[in-house]
Formats: structure tokens, sequence, C-alpha cells
């Protein structure tokens, strides 16, 4: 007599279409029929067929495991929708269990070895295929329908609120805990506070977001985007990837006024237009000596920005936090540039344009040279790139810096293909290179400061005075000597 053995499964402990009793009894009927002897039963609970939720299933997992071994030769189920409801899923069992010498029967759907019967299984897969998808459909006009009354469609509540009542009458209700912290937040987003400070106080006080994790700057973000906590009730019936999309999507459902609300409108527009500042000016890149400054004690001092009373400030501070009092960035750029256009003396240009043209005069070793520089360079804007894609790919940054991700991403990958394409100088002439460098000494700019300026040391004077004096670090120390380098400003 051939062993078989049986698959059974049901996705909802409220399903009664078709209990994990009734699939085995009419799986032992077939067998008994057949003269087939059933050695096993695996059986799956509660899970689902939907799309590649197959993976989810532990018995299911472990049949195809026993089929690779070779110790099933015959699976008996119900139904085909017991398998799966993907015809992608059915086609790839198909193929697999062919693979391992084991045959498929679904008792109540059998319809022999033909090739009418393989068109007739097909169907019965792109049925159960069908049947989900039309379930899912179905599913969002309820949802839809919900919405328009303005009540809870399901998932965790936006932090803020606690959502109540009967099942069909589901409503969002105010936290008044956590609707405290939400307005702390917008609070000090709007007066440049910071939320360092902030985040500490809801550790310390054990506040959690509603999945149970604490709150960081990824959830203080998305609260900052989210208009719903204006009485905004927003919901879109079909779910973009990244969360910040949700409520854009021009489907949505809004009712204004649908939610009790924690912060004002005015409050929310005026936080949106900060952060749509931010992401212009708030970039390091945009400080004009960033990566150069360096602490008395040693350390990189690096640039912040804070804003109080409608002004924003710059400042640098010392990065392991010595003490050393901040410094305004515009007393750093106003001495670099003061610094380059006094290194650029004529006596000077002109030692640099001598020194250029040497240089040139190595054409052999210079080519190879400025290939090695380039490739360097193209490998560090690459290796950039990747990092990005990698925090991209992680699903977790808030919209605006996906924003200003993505920019970047497209700045590194023409920067990438301009340094691909470089073709080194030629013809350098003493004319050619002293009018560079007036057009630098002219307006010096961030690239400018940076050809020219290794370092800048940050030094007190100590006395009375406590006078604070930029000691610079020229790049052409090997060209000019000690003439110009190492300068107090």
């Amino acid at each position: 007599m051939e062993n078989a053995v049986i698959y059974a499964r049901y996705s909802s402990d409220k399903q009664t279409e078709e209990s994990i009793e009734a699939q085995v009894r009419a799986c032992r009927e077939y067998a008994e029929r057949h003269g087939l002897y059933v050695k096993n039963v695996y059986a799956d609970e509660a899970v689902s067929g939907k799309g590649n939720k197959t993976a989810s299933r532990k018995q299911y997992q472990r049949l195809l495991r026993d089929c690779d071994k070779g110790a099933v030769k015959t699976i008996l189920i119900h139904k085909y929708d017991r398998i799966a409801r993907n015809l992608g899923e059915h086609v790839n069992l198909e193929a697999r269990l062919k693979a391992d010498g084991t045959r498929l029967v679904a008792v109540a759907q059998d319809f022999g070895t033909s090739s009418e019967a393989k068109i007739m299984r097909a169907l019965m897969w792109s049925l159960s295929e069908y049947y989900i998808d039309n379930l899912a459909s179905e599913t969002r006009k309820g949802l839809r329908e919900t919405a328009l009354k303005g009540l809870h469609t399901g998932g965790y509540p936006p932090f803020g609120w606690d959502v109540v009542g009967e099942k069909g009458n589901r409503h969002y209700q105010i936290n008044d805990m956590e609707a405290g912290y939400v307005r702390k937040i917008f609070d000090a987003a709007q007066s440049g506070e910071g939320f360092a400070a902030l985040i500490e106080e809801m550790e310390a006080a054990g506040i959690k977001g509603k999945r149970g994790k604490p709150i960081r700057y990824p959830q203080i973000y998305e609260i900052l985007r989210n208009e719903k906590y204006t009485g905004v009730y927003l919901y879109s019936p079909t779910e973009a990837a990244r969360r910040g999309d949700r409520r854009a999507k021009s489907e949505a459902i809004r009712i204004e006024g649908g939610i009790p609300a924690i912060i004002g409108k005015e409050q929310f527009a005026e936080v949106q237009k900060i952060m749509r500042e931010r992401q212009h000016t708030g970039r390091k890149a945009s400080y004009l000596c960033s990566g150069l400054v360096y602490c008395q004690c040693g350390a990189r001092m690096h640039g912040i920005t804070s804003r109080r009373k409608g002004h924003e400030y710059q400042y640098f501070t010392c990065s392991k936090k010595c003490g050393a009092a901040v410094v305004h960035m515009e007393e750093v750029d106003a001495a670099a540039v003061k610094y380059v256009r006094e290194l650029l003396t004529p006596g000077n240009q002109q030692r640099i344009a001598d020194a250029l043209r040497q240089y040139q005069a190595g054409e052999g070793a210079r080519m190879t040279e400025f290939k090695q520089a380039v490739k360097k360079r193209v490998r560090e804007k690459q290796d950039q790139y990747d990092a990005l894609m990698n925090n991209l790919s992680g699903g977790t940054l808030p919209p605006e810096v996906v924003a200003d991700v993505g920019n970047r991403m497209r700045e590194l990958k023409a920067e990438i293909a301009a340094l691909e394409a470089a073709e080194p100088p030629k013809d350098f002439t003493t004319e050619t290179v002293k009018a560079w460098l007036e057009n630098i000494k002219a307006a010096p700019d961030r690239e400018a400061v940076r050809l020219l300026i290794e370092r800048i040391n940050v030094l007190r004077t100590g006395d009375e005075t406590e006078k604070t004096v930029f000691n610079m670090q020229s790049t052409l120390k090997t060209v000019l000597g000690n003439n110009g380098c190492g300068d107090r400003i």
C-alpha cells in the first residue's frame, strides 16, 4: 500500500467553511478509496494563504522539507486554495514537487492527469487568486465607508490618541499624557531648541510610542509631519510604501475637524516652514569652513545653528565638549577670507605659478598621479553613494531626510560621471595661473578656502581681553615654505 500525507489549513480562528477536521476526514476517505495509507498529517491553524505568507506556515514548510528529502510521495489536500491563493505559488510548488517526485492531489477537485485536467487545475489556481483579490477589494470598500464616518480603520493610532468605543464605532480620543509630549515636540521645533533633552525626558519617564518602542528622532520627525495633530482626519485606501507618502495620496479621505486636535494649525504651518528651510540652510555643507576648524584642545569643532525669537545664529562648538566657548561662525569665515586674500600676494602668486609649471614638466608622473587621484575620488564618492543607498533602503528615515538623501545621491552620481570623464589640465602658463589666483582672491568661496587652507586652530589669548585668534595652516607649505603659512588672524 502506497504511503501518503495530508495537509490541512484554515486562515482564521473564525473561519467555518472548512474546519481542519472536515478537511482531514475528506482526505482520509479519499485515501481509503484509492488504497493509500496516511502516515502523517500536517496542519496549519489560523494562517493566511494570501500572497507570500506561505513562508509563515510552519507545518507547510516542514512538509516541503520532507518532500525534498524524498520522504513524501503523495500529498492529499481538500482543495487547491488550502495550499495558496496565489497562482505563482501554485506554479512554483508544482515544479518543486515534480523535481522531488511527489504528486499533489486535491481530493475535492481531482481532475485526473489528462491535458484537460491540467487546464482545470490552472483555472482553480486562478480562481483562488481572484477570490483573495476580490476579498481585499471588498475589505477596502468597507474601510472607506468607515473612514468617511471619521472612525478608526485599524492598526495603531498615532502617538497622542487612544482608540475607544465598540466595534463598528471606534473613534479617536486624546491621551492627555502623550498629547502633552506632542505639544512639547512642536514647541521645541518651533523655538529651535532641538530634541535631545526632550528625548532624555521621555526616556526617563518611560514614555514610548504606540508600538512599545522608545521615541527617537525618526518618530519625532514623523510626528512633526503629521497633519492629523491639527484635527484633520486622513485616510488613504491604498497604502504607499513610504510612510511619508501615505498622507499625500490624491484619493485620500480628508475630513477637517474629524478628530480631536492636539495643536493649532498656525503652529503646524510654522513648523513645516522651519523644516523646509532647514533642508536648504541646515546642512553642514553650507558652512564655509566646516571640517577645517579645530578647538584648542585638539578636537574638531562642529557647526551648529540655533534660532531664537525669529533670528538664526551659527556657531562652531567643540565636538568633545571640553568646555571651550563657542565661536561665532561669521568670525571664522571672515578670518578665512582675509587669510586667503593676504596669502595670494603677487610674490606668492609667482611662486605658485612656477611650481605648477615645474610640476607639468614631469608629464608621465603627472598623468599617473592624476589617474590615481581621480580613481581615489571616484571610490570615495561611490562609497558615499552606497552608504546613502543603504540608509534609504532601511525605510526608517523621515520624509524630509529622504528628500535630502535623494538629492545628494543625484549629486554624487553627477560628480562621479564628471570625475570619470575628467582629463588632466594642459598648457599651464604663468598668466593663466595668475588669472585663476586673482579670481580666488577677489571672491573666496568654500572650494577656494579648502584649496588654500588645511586647518584653522581656534586659540584664546588667556589675557584680560580673552581675545580669540585663528591660526591658519596653508595647504601650500611645500610651495611657499613658511612665507604666508601659519599666520595668526
